[in-house]
């Protein structure tokens, strides 16, 4: 009996050790998550976005694949929240995350950097590529996003990497710039930029890829 009741203690010792372990696993895991996560919107945060464009431009540095970030954010948002509320306003967010989510493609990416600004991160895509998504996305958010009958508009700053940025923060200012000069040409419109190598020796009559 001694040594079955202790064979059945050792059992349940180790049993019961597994369980912690597999709850303190899954606990660092959500815990995980939430770091990466947008609390508003549910779609990833920046740092989560940040960590998924470095990775995305060491994998261009390596394979010379085209990627593109886009950011873009709602035109007049604060007017939303000024006149119908911060509930209305985050309503606003909501939807325009889940209709950029829906819109992109699986293995592609969209976070929330901050405020009404959203990033996407379109992977192994083209300038031309790219800007058909772009303005397949500004098409939905008009036409599912609005706030009292009317609908929000959104401006967009996309940068096509044909090579590897220096800094994920250089290629997020890029795109920002593109962005502001969308909002002062007029709002409800993109601007895009292509990222190419400098023209070598033999090519100095040639300009690099730009738009």
């Amino acid at each position: 009996m001694v040594t079955y009741w202790s064979d059945a203690f050792s059992v349940g010792l180790v049993l019961a050790l597994a369980f912690t372990l597999l709850a303190l696993r899954r606990a660092w895991r959500r815990e995980r998550e939430l770091a990466r996560t947008d609390e508003l919107t549910g779609i990833e945060n920046r740092r989560a976005f940040y960590e998924l464009a470095d990775r995305e431009i060491r994998r261009v540095a390596r394979y010379g694949k085209a990627f593109t970030v886009a950011c873009f954010d709602i035109d007049d948002f604060k007017a939303v929240n000024d006149r119908y509320g911060h509930a209305a306003g985050d309503a606003v967010l909501r939807l325009a995350a889940d209709t950029a989510k829906q819109t992109i493609r699986a293995s592609d990416a969209v976070a929330r950097l901050g405020g009404d600004e959203f990033a996407i991160l379109l992977h192994e895509t083209t300038a031309a590529a790219s800007e058909t998504v772009i303005r397949k996305l500004r098409m939905a958010i008009q036409r599912l996003v609005q706030v009292n009958g009317r609908r929000m508009t959104v401006s967009f700053g996309a940068v096509t990497c044909l090579e590897a940025p220096e800094t994920v923060e250089a290629l997020v200012s890029a795109a920002d710039q593109l962005l502001y000069a969308a909002k002062r040409a007029g709002k409800n419109r993109a601007r895009h930029r292509v990222l190419a190598a400098p023209p070598s020796p033999r090519a100095q009559g040639r300009m690099p890829l730009a738009c």
